[in-house]
């Protein structure tokens, strides 16, 4: 140590290298202003490259050789040590590869633009600088337990889909080599969410949206629910969008990505109707608003005011697409029709109403008991299932 404390510095205005006797390559450079700083030179290739290892006294001799050491190695490997270090200040960081998975893949496609902004914005800001290579797993699961933990398990799902999603996206199209953090971390499992408008909350729920004092969120919720549509697509329904000849609505891009057309009810018709004869002559929205979307936006206090009116819990906007989808499902009607009408790109999405389709199993059950009370002659073959139940009463 005393031997490097004790090199002259230059006084010719020039740097001065001075090599070590035991380590090949390695060398202390000094600056006329006594700055010493270890480097290793080392041909790399067909080029002669002075490596940088780190400025003395910070780092020591002994830390040196052993750096020296590891980059031979390296060298001897026929690698460029610099290369991973000009990767490092090419990469994009974070926050970049966010911009670009939006730009690139979501706003071309997805209504759900604005929805991960807010997810990124509330969870993810404070990584925006950091390169993707320095975001550890550990990090991330701790991250997605605190999420879970103080805004709630589906808040921490959905961080984890679409930051997954982010960088899967980025890879796949070479804007990053860095590993995806995010791909060993497990969702919660959460309980599927089944509260639809039952039969006997209906007539308050009609009651107090008549009241509702705000003309376009009374529209807006009738069509919600006349349709099954994603609030998404209600709140920016155009008029172009819609043929009253056909009584049909062509939804351009729903959260799948994919176009949609869907038959307009009586109900739904009249809704529209009414709202067109009232409609500037240039309008372009069914709902226009006044912020920077040029429509509606959900109206979250109009929606507060009715469930106070009609004294509902734990109801929220999206439960009018569960709803209109129930009443199907109660109504008899197959899976795929309502898979087809809520525009589910998967059978999966659809099977929660499963659980409401009960008459055609009641049917098959009380036919399968009547066979069983023919089987044992408590019932005529010639009666029919109707019966059971008055004849099952006498066993």
């Amino acid at each position: 140590m005393r031997i490097i404390d004790d090199l002259p510095v230059p006084t010719d205005g020039k740097r001065k290298d001075y090599y070590d006797a035991h380590m090949r390559g390695l060398l202390v450079q000094v600056t006329p202003a006594g700055k010493k700083t270890f480097y290793v030179r080392r041909k790399v290739g067909h080029n002669s490259q002075r490596l940088f290892i780190g400025p003395y006294p910070d780092v020591s001799i002994e830390a040196a050789r052993k750096k020296a050491v590891e980059i031979c190695a390296v060298v001897a490997k026929g690698e460029d040590p610099q290369e991973s270090k000009r990767r490092a200040r090419k990469e994009l960081t974070f926050g970049d590869l966010l911009e670009e998975y939006l730009k690139g893949h979501v706003r071309p496609r997805c209504l759900a633009a604005t929805e991960i902004e807010a997810v990124y914005r509330r969870y993810l800001s404070d990584w925006k600088n950091r390169k993707l290579s320095s975001i550890k797993k550990s990090e991330v699961q701790a991250r997605f337990n605190y999420i879970g933990k103080t805004n709630g398990l589906t808040a921490a799902n959905h961080t984890l889909t679409y930051a997954r999603a982010a960088v899967n996206w980025c890879q796949k199209n070479g804007l990053t080599s860095a590993e995806n953090p995010w791909c060993h971390v497990k969702k919660f499992k959460t309980p599927s969410r089944e509260r639809f408008i039952k039969p006997d909350e209906f007539e308050k729920f009609f009651i107090a949206l008549k009241k509702l004092p705000n003309e376009g969120a009374r529209d807006y919720i009738y069509l919600s629910l006349f349709t099954g549509a994603r609030q998404a697509n209600v709140l920016a329904m155009k008029w172009d969008e819609i043929d009253f000849t056909l009584g049909t609505w062509r939804i351009p891009r729903t959260k799948n990505g994919d176009s949609q057309t869907l038959p307009l009810t009586r109900l739904a018709l009249e809704v529209l109707i009414h709202r067109h004869e009232e409609a500037e002559e240039d309008a372009e929205w069914v709902f226009p608003g006044n912020g920077s979307t040029g429509h509606l936006v959900e109206p979250k206090r109009q929606w507060q005011l009715l469930l106070e009116s009609a004294s509902l819990a734990d109801l929220r906007m999206h439960d009018l697409r569960r709803t209109a989808g129930s009443y199907m499902a109660m109504g008899n009607q197959s899976l795929h029709i309502i898979g087809k009408v809520l525009g589910h790109k998967s059978p999966t999405a659809t099977q929660i109403y499963s659980k409401l389709t009960n008459d055609p199993i009641r049917a098959a059950m009380e036919q399968a008991q009547a066979d069983m009370l023919i089987a044992a002659k408590l019932m005529p073959a010639k009666d029919n299932v109707r019966k059971l139940r008055k004849n099952s009463k006498k066993i």
